[in-house]
């Protein structure tokens, strides 16, 4: 008896859409045609997912803008060099930066790194 490689799909969405599942090996293939029946199908999911994009670019240019803020004020408050560089990544660098040395800062100093050292002879 020949082991299935094509299922037909009904998906969450309603769609019926029949799925060539060989590339999957044969103790997979109902499971996973069971856990794409639990999803939307690949159209609907894109529908879904594109009309989501504008609110994401803009929830996203809003966080780099106010993580971009506050690595200016820090650099200022403590008196950071300059960043040098391509213009495009300068945002990036400073975010990082900020970023980096104010989580280092909080693992050194706030909550007490420990360091153990061994010397063997």
């Amino acid at each position: 008896m020949a082991v299935p490689t094509t299922f037909e799909i009904v998906h969450s969405c309603g769609h019926t859409i029949t799925h060539d599942l060989a590339s999957r090996s044969a103790d997979q293939r109902a499971g996973y045609a069971r856990w794409l029946a639990a999803r939307q199908c690949t159209d609907c999911w894109r529908a879904a997912h594109q009309e989501d994009v504008v609110s994401t670019k803009e929830w996203l240019a809003q966080k780099r803008a106010e993580e971009e803020a506050a690595a200016t004020h820090w650099a200022a408050q403590f008196d950071m060099p300059p960043l040098e560089g391509p213009e495009t990544i300068l945002g990036w660098g400073a975010r990082s930066r900020h970023q980096l040395v104010t989580r280092a800062y909080t693992e050194l100093v706030t909550e007490g790194f420990s360091v153990k050292f061994s010397v063997s002879s």
